[in-house]
């Protein structure tokens, strides 16, 4: 079987566990964001947090000096991600499905750059569908990907301005070089907190190991002009005020947070260490013979790792989609060592592959069966908090009515066209014909109000677990595989 035909069954087998059930979830809070915004900019033709009727996050606009700009423009994130739902929603209708349908092609699309990124950089083609069969197979790819949000496309810029510098390298074109600024001022209008790191890491790689006096001021002014193309937003932005949390007293445990993750859930570097200074010390040898190739592939990778993890370690944001871009540049360095393997036995090799793929042993810390659970997710329905609460009052409510909640609201403002109360305050006499009390939400309401609430409202117990989040896929210590049959009901005030 030739490479290409490795490839194309791979990109096969990814699409089938990209696309399947693709809309059977409800949008979460996060995704419904994205879409409630995706959907007013078909209306107003930009990100507006207010519908006419609605406020996407109004906390954030009345408590917050970022957020909110003139006539309501959405100032809390980058734009690109509302643009590339707007389109979808635009071409294919508004639906669920159609909320995630471009990332989870972009999540594809992904694949195949990142077969051609770990070939140019390593110029062996068993690394590269090494790579994409390990970042396929990837349980927090597969997740990150089929989200409404902008996880997938900060991946597809991250590994297309690897891809063109690293081309830039080779012909010093100035083709290239565009190439590469386009790719990062994509990313910055993506997601600041992963163009940083990302910036500063191809510059050094540049100062360091692609040095040459004649590209030298043509890349120095590429690099001012990516500056202050993204600069500019930054500012209007306000975005140290909500990405850039400094906290020196959290460094070391932002450091451990991010090792962890990675060891658990995308490189295991505790197997790769112990069997590193097992090999150390039975042959009393320090150190690894690179190629010249895998120097080249281990240089650029390292450097973007490493910079972003002293980035993050200087930023109060613990979780894994911030750096969900590692998935597919690890893969390349698994790919490598998997290469090694593979020169001493073949056999070994698929034996090994083949309890990976099962276990995930290879491309995560520990055997934790993700994948088999991932399988059963998307080929069985699932049932979640939102599904509940929207089915329930798309049955029971009348349009004008307004319904009182605190987590949730914005897929409520995305399904129901109702008029949604989400002021996160409980404490006041605003008593409309519906309110809804999430479970580990409502720590703000009062007792009075609750009382009050008891005795001039029937509640109904759905048969919908009230879970804390619907399914947020960012943090896999919490992801439901599988519809909660524990969790009590959610629960809906109606008014008498």
């Amino acid at each position: 079987m030739t490479h290409n035909t490795i490839l194309l069954t791979l990109l096969l087998l990814a699409g089938i566990l990209l696309f399947t059930n693709l809309g059977n979830q409800y949008l979460w809070q996060d995704e419904a964001e994205t879409a409630c915004l995706a959907k007013n900019t078909l209306k107003y033709g930009f990100p507006r947090a207010f519908d006419g009727e609605n406020t996407v996050n109004p906390r954030i606009g009345e408590h917050s000096h970022v957020g909110f700009g003139k006539d309501f423009a959405w100032l809390y994130h980058p734009w690109m991600q509302f643009y590339i739902t707007a389109g979808s929603f635009f071409l294919f209708g508004i639906s669920t499905f159609t909320a995630r349908l471009p990332f989870a092609l972009i999540g594809l699309f992904n694949l195949i750059l990142l077969y051609f990124l770990a070939l140019r950089i390593t110029k062996i083609r068993f690394v590269a569908v090494c790579s994409v069969l390990l970042t396929a197979l990837s349980v927090p790819y597969l997740l990150m990907m089929r989200q409404c949000r902008y996880y997938a496309p900060s991946v597809f810029f991250v590994l297309a301005a690897l891809f063109f510098y690293s081309r830039f390298r080779e012909s010093r074109s100035n083709g290239d070089l565009a190439l590469t600024a386009t790719a990062l001022i994509a990313l910055g209008y993506t997601v600041h907190g992963i163009f940083v790191p990302v910036y500063a890491a191809i510059g050094i790689h540049y100062m360091f190991f692609s040095f040459d006096k004649k590209t030298f001021p043509r890349v120095a002014a590429a690099g001012m002009f990516m500056l202050a193309a993204v600069f500019w937003w930054f500012l209007l932005s306000q975005s140290s005020g909500h990405i850039a949390v400094i906290a020196p007293d959290k460094i070391f445990g932002n450091l451990e947070f991010q090792i962890r993750m990675i060891n658990k859930y995308i490189f295991p570097v505790m197997f790769f260490g112990a069997i590193y200074c097992i090999r150390a010390v039975w042959k009393r040898k320090i150190g690894i013979d690179l190629m010249s190739e895998e120097k080249q592939a281990i240089s650029l990778i390292g450097l973007v790792v490493l910079v972003s993890i002293i980035t993050f370690c200087f930023v109060e944001q613990r979780h894994l989609r911030y750096f969900v871009y590692f998935i597919p540049l690890l893969a390349m360095v698994q790919g490598l060592i998997l290469l090694r393997l593979a020169r001493r036995s073949k056999v070994l090799l698929a034996g090994f592959l083949a309890v990976s793929v099962i276990t995930g042993t290879f491309n995560m810390g520990y055997p934790n069966f993700l994948l088999p659970k991932y399988i059963y997710e998307i080929t069985h329905d699932y049932d979640g908090p939102i599904e509940g609460i929207v089915k329930f009052l798309e049955k029971n409510a009348s349009k004008g009515d307004t319904v009182k909640i605190i987590y949730g609201d914005l897929p409520l403002i995305f399904y129901t066209g109702l008029k949604i109360d989400n002021s996160w305050v409980y404490d006041d006499e605003h008593m409309p014909r519906w309110i809804v009390f999430r479970r580990g939400w409502h720590e703000q309401l009062t007792n009075d109000y609750y009382t009050k609430v008891t005795k001039k409202y029937k509640e109904y117990v759905l048969a919908y677990p009230d879970i804390l989040y619907e399914n947020r896929p960012g943090d896999l210590g919490y992801h439901k595989f599988a519809t909660d049959k524990e969790a009590p009901g959610v629960i809906v005030f109606g008014r008498k």
